[in-house]
Order: C-alpha cells, then structure tokens, then sequence
C-alpha cells in the first residue's frame, strides 16, 4: 500500500480591468510521491483601443513529478519490468496574443523536460535522460464575409527528439461554412458547410491494449493528406439538428 499527502497554496489578484494575476503551487513532503512539485503562474495584460481589447497572456509551469507505479513495476502474461526510474522534470512556458475584435490568437509555446518517461518502438517502458525541447507556434485567423465564414487554426512544432516525443511539424484545421436564415420570421437558422484537418507525415503513437497504453511506434507514418467532413446543422428554439458526412475525400 502507498499513499501520499501535499500542501498546496495558491494566490490571485487583479488590477482594475488591465492585470489579471495568480500563482499557486503543490508539494508533496513524504509518502510514494515524496518531493513532487508542481508550481503554476500566469498573468493577464489587457489594453482597450475604443474599447477593444488586447489581450496579452503568459502562463509558466514547472513540474517535479515521480514515475506512475505500473511505469516502475508491472507483472502480466505479456510484459514485466521492475524499474527505479528518475523523477520527470519538465518546465513550461506559454505567452499569447488575442485581437478578439479581429478573430485573430498567435500564441508561442516552449517545453522542455528531462529524465522523460515514455513506451518505445517494442512497448517497453523507457526513460531519456538527456533534455527534449518541444517548441510550439500557434495562429488562429477567421474572416467573415456577409454570411460565410473561414475559420483557420494552423500549429507549427519542433521536437528535438522524435522517438521519443513524435509530433507532425505541420497541423491544421479550416472551417468554411455559410450561416443563414431559412425565412423571414427568422425562426430556423442552418450552416452548411466542411471542414477540414490536415497534418504533414510523423510516426503517430500506436495503442497497445495488452498495457492500455500509447507507445511510440517507428513501422509507418501517419498524415500528408486532407481529411474532409461535410455537415448542416439547424437550430429551431430549443432544439439544434446536426448531420455529418465524415472524410468526404
């Protein structure tokens, strides 16, 4: 039997409408989990420009965090470890950028954690000992012509290590539709549109159901192609229609 206990503390505060702030943090003194550590801040700018408002965003978080104990012991008819693994270290930094009046996010993430703990290419449980950084640059941009709209979400990543933290270095997500009023009373009103996600190739995690578990397959690469849905949806007072033709293409 293990069991564990942690203090936890947290802080906030704002400034008028222009500064949103706060802080709190968890740590564990004794037990299974003795020495985790887990500190968050983050901070809120706001500037009003005939009262639209920037918003400026940062966010930090630092984690100090012990192995799972399937990842340190596990006894079944397929597989059997027993390990003494590190604690994982990761900090995280994220700073954005929210134009609300213009439907516009840029936003740029960083990562960077050692002593990671993931499943390799034959579903064991490994641990990287040297640091992996994950860098992450994020754009939303949608336009609105009349009653069409075009949504855009496209995610740039660079991962310094890719058998062990696989991302494609390209996703994206668009969302044409048309929004319209099906007659004058304006009681039901209908989009019809598609939507579409492409991400370019990368060796995607695989699932293995003998330890319900993602781990990192090298065999084949996922994505390099469009995948395409079609939909109408309808809203008529309390009640919403939704209809999906998935990957068209």
């Amino acid at each position: 039997r293990r069991t564990s206990w942690y203090v936890y503390g947290a802080v906030g505060g704002k400034i008028k409408r222009y500064v949103d702030w706060g802080a709190d943090a968890k740590y564990y003194p004794s037990g299974y989990r003795g020495g985790d550590l887990s500190v968050n801040a983050n901070i809120t700018l706001r500037a009003f420009i005939r009262e639209h408002p920037l918003i400026l965003t940062g966010r930090f978080r630092q984690d100090l965090r012990s192995p799972s104990y399937w990842q340190q012991n596990l006894f079944s008819n397929h597989y059997a470890w027993f390990n003494s693994f590190s604690k994982e270290n990761e900090s995280r930094f994220k700073v954005s950028l929210e134009i609300p009046s213009w439907a516009l996010e840029l936003s740029l993430w960083q990562g960077v954690v050692s002593d990671k703990i993931y499943y390799d290419a034959n579903s064991i449980v490994a641990q990287e000992s040297d640091a992996i950084s994950l860098t992450s640059l994020y754009a939303r941009k949608d336009f609105r012509i009349g009653g069409f709209h075009l949504d855009h979400r496209v995610l740039m990543q660079w991962s310094t290590n890719q058998e062990v933290i696989p991302v494609p270095l390209c996703s994206a997500y668009l969302s044409y539709y048309y929004e319209f009023w099906v007659e004058k009373k304006k009681v039901l009103r209908m989009q019809i549109g598609i939507d579409g996600r492409y991400n370019t190739k990368y060796y995607a995690p695989s699932y293995n159901p003998a330890l319900a578990e993602f781990y990192n397959q090298r065999e084949y690469e996922l994505g390099g192609y469009p995948y395409l849905d079609a939909f109408v949806t309808a809203k008529w007072k309390r009640m919403r229609i939704f209809l999906k033709y998935q990957h068209v293409n």
